[in-house]
């Protein structure tokens, strides 16, 4: 029998690894040109650069869902204070990707994010094919930005958008005729970051400079720039543009609070759960989130500010001679727990004997609650939750709606797929529609029903520091604003 020491092993460990990548680097090779083939028919001349002096401004996507939303909404303040047309990147639905620094995020882009989509390559044992490269690509499903968020608000500032239709390389010099060479420098204006947090943009200024951001543009400064073109690397963070003017301000709270999913499936879901709540305001809200280490510090301090919200309305009650204070109510409180403790594994029964409570004065243990959360069982992960708060409920305990949402694998359609006009108005297609378009999975869209169905409760609790608190947040002022507005108008 052959025997190998430390130093023989390791040799070969090495080796086969170099083996393994050189294989897969191959293989990458043949996909690029098999990609080149793919895209060579495609129509590359339903866009030039216009003669009429229209300006763009664009930037590249990274992060979840949440974050990209935050990118977007900066993008458009920008593109209403520059008058720009904003050419919008894709949405990733998928798993979030990582920042990457300008000289690394648009190859990553041209190399991981359409060109898998397109190709679909599997492995021999089925699953999806991936390059060492694009590890953080592996989830990746792009799709148009109007797909998912409504977009009404932007349009009505005036501000013009247009959905960019891939993010390849060349995708500039295909439809704009902008060459990827030295000649560029004369048409593109690039913001470049080295760092996450390389730049911020201001709109006066005399706001003190920023630790976080170690450079800084103000609007003045980018407006004086006349390039046909304005790019920047990212654009995530809710302090990325520090605003002081009221103007943009208001802009960017409407923004918040209107850009919301409208995705048809995630809607009509989340209004079957409201329904079965008693409908939009019968409940309150909470997000708890439990993926990082930083938001699991802080999820007991959600909930203290929960209780205090809850012993707020009871103190409320009482001063107002709606509920007692005795030992007999007491005794019946206790009772009324017990016996609805007794339906944790019946949530239908659970909810119906928690919508009945909620029709009378009741304390505050007894009080309905919507909790969202990525905790994967919240029932075994958070069990003195439930146990304090016995009308506390989850997506979980709708089982038909998530199975429901599971099961669905529809064919989304993406900017691959859909129609361009040309510069006569005619309607053409840029690739050949035999291609099948990407299948989303079900599980994409269990954090936006969570989030719309949170979004409509009495009162919100966020996580803090949490984009995807953000967004319920902002959304459900805009909730309290209309229904304030509708009765107002009733009155």
């Amino acid at each position: 029998m052959a025997r190998f020491n430390k130093s023989t092993s390791l040799t070969i460990v090495l080796l086969l690894l170099t083996l393994f990548l050189i294989h897969k680097r191959l293989e990458l090779r043949q996909d690029i040109k098999r990609y080149a083939e793919f895209t060579k028919n495609r129509n590359i001349n339903l866009k030039r650069y216009p003669p009429d002096g229209e300006k763009f401004i664009t930037y590249l996507p990274h992060s979840g869902l949440h974050n990209q939303r935050v990118a977007l909404i900066n993008s458009v303040i920008l593109a209403k204070a520059l008058n720009r047309t904003l050419i919008m990147p894709e949405l990733n639905l998928g798993t979030g990707t990582y920042w990457r620094p300008s000289t690394y995020l648009p190859y990553r882009l041209d190399e991981c994010g359409d060109f898998h989509a397109a190709l679909r390559r599997k492995t021999e044992d089925g699953k999806p094919w991936w390059s060492p490269d694009c590890f953080d690509y592996r989830n990746y499903l792009p799709m148009a930005v109007d797909s998912i968020f409504d977009l009404t608000a932007v349009h009505q500032m005036g501000v013009k958008t247009i959905q960019r239709r891939d993010m390849q390389l060349d995708y500039f010099e295909r439809y704009w005729s902008v060459p990827l060479d030295d000649r560029n420098t004369s048409l593109v204006y690039q913001v470049k970051d080295n760092i996450r947090y390389s730049y911020q943009i201001v709109d006066d200024p005399s706001i003190d400079k920023s630790t976080k951001f170690p450079e800084r543009y103000t609007l003045q400064q980018l407006a004086q720039q006349q390039y046909p073109f304005m790019m920047f690397n990212s654009l995530f963070g809710s302090d990325r543009l520090a605003l002081r003017s009221s103007q943009w301000i208001q802009t960017r709270d409407h923004l918040r609070k209107e850009m919301g999913v409208r995705q048809p499936w995630v809607v009509n879901r989340s209004r079957d759960i409201i329904t079965r709540l008693g409908g939009p305001g019968s409940y309150i809200s909470v997000h708890i989130r439990m993926g990082d280490g930083i938001f699991k510090e802080v999820m007991e301090e959600t909930m203290e500010r929960v209780r205090q919200k809850l012993n707020q309305l009871e103190q409320q009650q009482q001063e107002e001679d709606m509920i007692g204070d005795d030992d007999e109510n007491d005794a019946s409180s206790a009772a009324t727990i017990a016996y609805i403790q007794s339906l944790q594994e019946q949530p239908e029964q659970r909810l119906a004997a928690c919508l009945r409570l909620q029709q009378h004065p009741h304390p505050r243990r007894l009080a309905l609650i919507y909790m969202t959360t990525d905790a994967s069982s919240p029932r075994s992960i958070l069990p003195h939750l439930f146990d304090e708060f016995v009308c506390l409920f989850t997506l979980g305990d709708f089982k038909d709606i998530v199975d429901d949402t599971l099961a669905l694998q529809p064919a989304l359609m993406d900017h691959r797929h859909q129609s361009h006009h040309n510069q006569e108005g005619e309607e053409q297609s840029i690739i050949n529609a035999s291609l099948p378009p990407p299948i989303a999975k079900g599980k994409i869209f269990i954090p936006l029903i969570d989030a719309e169905v949170a979004a409509q409760g009495s009162l919100f609790v966020p996580t803090a520091r949490s984009t995807f608190s953000a967004y319920i947040g902002f959304r459900n002022k805009r909730f309290h604003h209309m229904k304030n507005s509708t009765t107002n108008i009733v009155d």
